[in-house]
């Protein structure tokens, strides 16, 4: 059974950040970010962007470990300024499980339906 949770606390985010490095840890052309870096993106003190948008994450979890990730991110600007119902995504890493990846669009879809948008849209 696949468990999707959203990361919240400064624990689950550095969690979120950190997952690819054990899913990429043998890739050899995998390019990992810096962690501070990665987790001042999604600090809403610190990055602009969320004056106009918010990010939710979420963490896939199966047997209670963790097994892939999304950001799910909604740009108010574009919805009510722009009209255009689209809701995004990005951060999408997951282990070869197409349960796991299921799961985690169906949050992202299901964040979209809350908005009344019309369409979602990925990296």
């Amino acid at each position: 059974m696949i468990t999707i949770k959203e990361a919240i606390t400064k624990k689950e985010i550095k969690q979120f950040v950190k997952f690819p490095f054990s899913l990429y840890k043998n890739s050899k052309t995998w390019v990992p970010p810096i962690i501070s870096e990665e987790i001042k993106v999604f600090d809403k003190q610190i990055n602009p962007v969320f004056d106009d948008a918010d990010a939710r994450l979420f963490l896939a979890y199966k047997n209670n470990k963790i097994v892939g990730r999304v950001a799910a991110i909604t740009n108010w600007v574009e919805i009510k300024q722009q009209d255009i119902k689209k809701m995004r995504f990005g951060w999408l890493d997951f282990i070869d499980d197409h349960d796991v990846f299921c799961a985690l669009l169906d949050k992202v879809k299901e964040i979209g339906k809350e908005n009344s948008l019309e369409f979602i849209e990925g990296p």
